[in-house]
């Protein structure tokens, strides 16, 4: 194949994939012929392979594997012959256009969509309180078999009980030991999962682990160190530390805010 004919294509569909949230992956040698591939965060990924066989010009689209050594799923949206012997440039030309159009129609937009949401679901439901134990456990490295008691003795994690009983006095510790790397680690963290966690790890995080603090050592250690949203739940979740809730309130909570709530309930 006339190497200059796939960069005539590329060169319609670099912009267009690039406008999409699109960076150009790799050039390689299939069995088939010579493919360049561009990939975006959710995994979404199109091809262009030039058919050596048929003498023709492929797009495929296809949602990369989480094993890379599996075979990609490529789906056909657009083909066209091209022959080196006979075809010039311009026919090339027209191929990157017809493949930019493809990529800009609205089944592929409405694709790109339903990937994005997809994997932003993935995300937030991927940001669970075990992903918090998860996340401690780097900053706190006995936790880790804590964590193993935990599921050997009651076959899970019981997310609240796990915090009040291993994660509290070792949080203390550290604050009062006054390793101020530590401490910048946990509050990066703590903006991070306020930020990106689902309502389980936010409500742990405000009123389970900050609430069970010591007040002064939050104010003093961590508040300053958090970001304006991290602050905010932090002052919301203080404010609910003594309150009671009604009974029809709670059933509208999540398990887990609502067994916060109720175990702050008296704490001073």
């Amino acid at each position: 194949m006339d190497q200059k004919a796939m960069s005539v294509v590329r060169e319609k569909l670099d912009p267009v994939l690039e406008n999409q949230g699109f960076r150009f992956q790799e050039e390689k040698q299939e069995e088939k012929g010579v493919s360049v591939a561009y990939v975006n965060e959710e995994r979404l990924s199109y091809s262009v392979l030039y058919n050596s066989t048929t003498k023709q010009f492929e797009l495929r689209s296809a949602t990369l594997p989480e094993d890379e050594e599996a075979e990609i799923p490529w789906r056909t949206l657009s083909s066209w012959l091209f022959d080196p012997e006979q075809d010039d440039m311009r026919s090339a030309e027209s191929i990157g256009n017809d493949f930019a159009e493809t990529i800009q129609g609205p089944k592929r937009v409405e694709a790109l969509q339903i990937a994005k949401k997809r994997h932003k679901k993935e995300q937030e439901s991927a940001q669970d309180p075990l992903f918090l134990m998860n996340r401690l456990s780097n900053i706190l490295p006995a936790l880790k078999e804590d964590m193993i008691e935990e599921r050997s003795k009651y076959g899970t994690l019981r997310p609240i009980a796990f915090v009040e009983t291993y994660v509290l006095p070792k949080l203390s510790e550290l604050l009062l030991s006054g390793e101020s790397a530590s401490v910048q680690k946990l509050a990066d963290l703590m903006n991070d999962l306020y930020e990106n966690g689902d309502m389980d790890v936010r409500s742990i995080i405000t009123m389970v682990i900050l609430n069970g603090l010591n007040p002064q050592m939050v104010q003093e250690k961590l508040v300053p160190l958090f970001t304006e949203d991290m602050q905010k739940g932090y002052k919301a979740g203080f404010k609910m530390k003594d309150k009671k809730v009604k009974p029809e309130k709670v059933k509208k909570q999540s398990k887990v805010v609502a067994k916060a709530l109720k175990n702050n309930q008296g704490r001073g």
